[in-house]
């Protein structure tokens, strides 16, 4: 199983974790969203966020210190998990607001709580929410893998409101249960090239759209090489039938039987058995057009056809 800085996911990860939140109240609901997809509070112990994405963690390090002034404590687990690289955890070991009644308790207590039914309002803060959450509980796919992008959310109400805010964006994801969470995915490459624009991860983007065009390029030639195999197959076997059919009238009539405007016809064809109608008028003396030769071919098969039924 490949480490996760190796994969599309880590790539996208690594470049979303490189941007900034507009201002402090799009931060906010981007640590909202970190909080939902890879946060948790572990009673007696504060808050944890974990991770296997260094470029989060270190993201997450810069957004606490912003909101609240204080590094959460980093632990990193270096035996790794089925063989999947570091796993790194980041404590809040007091967390710094007391929490609120009327809270889901699925985000730090002074966050927006979309687990309550809070909603980012602006644009911004909608991209923060989204871009949190993925980079918190999202991956993706990579190109020529199939087309799959997904957030893992946990509690049915968050879900919604992720659900919802996707389809603000135009985005109609599906859901399935992932070990007692919800997950939110996207299916067509249209979606998925839409949501990671409007994350922010244009150069995943650029990939993606890259992989497309090689692909259906590739495609078309496949269509154009099989219809152009299909038609040299069935020209083959028209002019071998043709040829049979010639042969039959040869063996009846003689080739002195044939009457003159038929006899170069008939002998180019034997000659030249898979040649087009219009190479066989080409090498006539003088030459004759594709119908005038195809006309004379079909003479020849009617001639033939007679001859056997007499």
């Amino acid at each position: 199983m490949p480490l996760i800085r190796d994969t599309f996911s880590g790539q996208v990860k690594d470049e979303l974790a490189r941007l900034w939140p507009a201002d402090g109240t799009a931060l906010a609901w981007e640590l909202a969203g970190l909080c939902l997809g890879c946060g948790m509070p572990v009673e007696g112990k504060g808050w944890r966020w974990r991770t296997e994405s260094a470029a989060t963690a270190r993201l997450l390090v810069r957004l606490v210190r912003a909101r609240y002034g204080v590094t959460p404590r980093l632990v990193v687990d270096r035996r790794g998990r089925l063989g999947r690289g570091n796993v790194y955890e980041l404590w809040l070991d007091e967390p710094p607001e007391p929490a609120g009644a009327g809270g889901s308790g699925l985000v730090l207590a002074g966050l927006p709580d979309p687990g309550a039914g809070e909603q980012p309002r602006r644009r911004q803060d909608r991209q923060a929410f989204l871009r949190g959450l993925f980079l918190g509980a999202g991956s993706v796919s990579g190109p020529g893998h199939g087309y799959h992008a997904e957030v893992v959310v946990p509690g049915a109400a968050a879900a919604r409101r992720v659900a919802a805010e996707l389809r603000r964006w135009g985005l109609r994801p599906g859901r399935a249960r992932r070990r007692g969470r919800v997950g939110l995915y996207l299916k067509e490459a249209d979606q998925i090239a839409e949501f990671l624009g409007r994350l922010g991860a244009h150069q995943a983007v650029l990939a993606l759209e890259n992989h497309r065009v090689v692909k259906g390029m590739r495609n078309q030639v496949n269509r154009l090489v099989n219809a152009e195999t299909a038609n040299l197959r069935k020209a083959v076997d028209a002019g071998l039938r043709q040829v049979a059919a010639i042969r039959r009238l040869v063996e009846a009539v003689g080739w002195e039987g044939l009457p003159p405007s038929l006899r170069e016809v008939a002998r180019v064809r034997i000659e030249h058995p898979s040649a087009s109608l219009r190479d066989l008028g080409q090498l006539l003396d003088p030459p004759l057009s594709k119908s005038a030769v195809g006309h004379r071919i079909r003479r020849l098969q009617a001639l033939a056809a007679r001859y056997q039924e007499g």
